[in-house]
């Protein structure tokens, strides 16, 4: 049997043992390298080193409930590593068991790839859950706060503006984290350990100014206090993208870089290596005027 169908058969045996009130799952997907794992082992008290999510991973937790004739709360948690192109189909083969938490985890630090992450994380639910659900709690975690927290302020003005549009058409929870800002990285695991152990997303606080850390419970934002007028996801998106391009539709033409090594080999095994920056998911077009640079 493979990692995910074993899971399954686990989280089907706890099942059977419980019901749906002591019952939590966290499916948790977004950008690569943003941290995922990380703010899973904080939640998960795990002291082990994280590695790499290559496709999909599963883990649980327990918790001694205080209601009589219930023994456990269970927490089931998915997350999901691999291409985002792959998600909906991976969706499709995630047991569910009681309230489902969807998290959707976005790199700020790769402005180019926020509308792609967002987008296609969402849609890949909805086409799950065709319908609404009170059983579903979406929650948008914007990653890596350390260092969007330097950049320009209209460039950071843009970002929240679609990060809270998009969580106020989905009626999503909203909240910037850093693993490197302690504050930030409390707030997410209490989140975590709140939604896992209890029913809801306990946002208290709250937040709208763009130059500090959003923090936005469903519910309590407007189109009056984001400052545009009320839109759909379409909308949305075309607003961003006249502002950001999206990495998906950067055209370039990629510039040949010519070095001279003594040795042939040197010059194959750099093109090598420029090929692979080029392909990173990370990967910036401004690289290659640096490339250029080192000639």
């Amino acid at each position: 049997m493979s990692i995910p169908n074993i899971a399954a058969q686990m989280v089907k045996n706890d099942s059977s043992k419980s019901s749906e009130d002591n019952a939590r799952t966290i499916i948790l997907v977004g950008s690569k390298s943003v941290g995922k794992s990380n703010v899973l082992h904080s939640f998960l008290d795990k002291t082990e080193t994280t590695r790499e999510t290559l496709v999909l991973e599963y883990s649980f937790g327990r918790k001694s409930s205080q209601k009589q004739s219930i023994d456990k709360i269970i927490c089931h948690v998915w997350e999901y590593g691999g291409k985002l192109k792959m998600l909906k189909d991976v969706l499709m083969s995630i047991p569910i068991d009681g309230k489902l938490f969807y998290c959707v985890m976005v790199d700020l630090s790769k402005i180019k790839a926020i509308w792609n992450t967002l987008e296609t994380c969402i849609k890949a639910i909805k086409e799950k859950y065709n319908e609404p659900s009170d059983d579903l709690e979406l929650i948008i975690i914007g990653g890596k706060y350390d260092i969007f927290k330097n950049y320009d302020s209209e460039i950071k003005k843009i970002i929240c503006t679609t990060m809270r549009s998009v969580s106020l058409v989905y009626n999503a929870n909203l909240l910037f984290y850093s693993l490197k800002e302690s504050n930030l990285l409390r707030k997410a695991k209490e989140m975590l350990y709140t939604i896992g152990f209890g029913n809801n997303v306990p946002l208290k606080d709250k937040n709208t100014n763009y130059m500090k850390p959003l923090v936005i419970p469903k519910g309590s934002d407007s189109w009056e206090s984001i400052g545009v007028s009320e839109s759909t996801l379409e909308h949305i998106k075309a607003r961003h993208l006249s502002r950001i391009s999206s990495e998906t539709e950067i055209k370039l033409e990629v510039k040949t870089i010519q070095r001279s090594h003594p040795e042939p080999i040197l010059d194959s095994l750099a093109a090598l290596k420029y090929e692979e920056l080029r392909n990173m998911e990370s990967y910036d077009p401004s690289i290659d005027d640096y490339l250029i640079l080192l000639r």
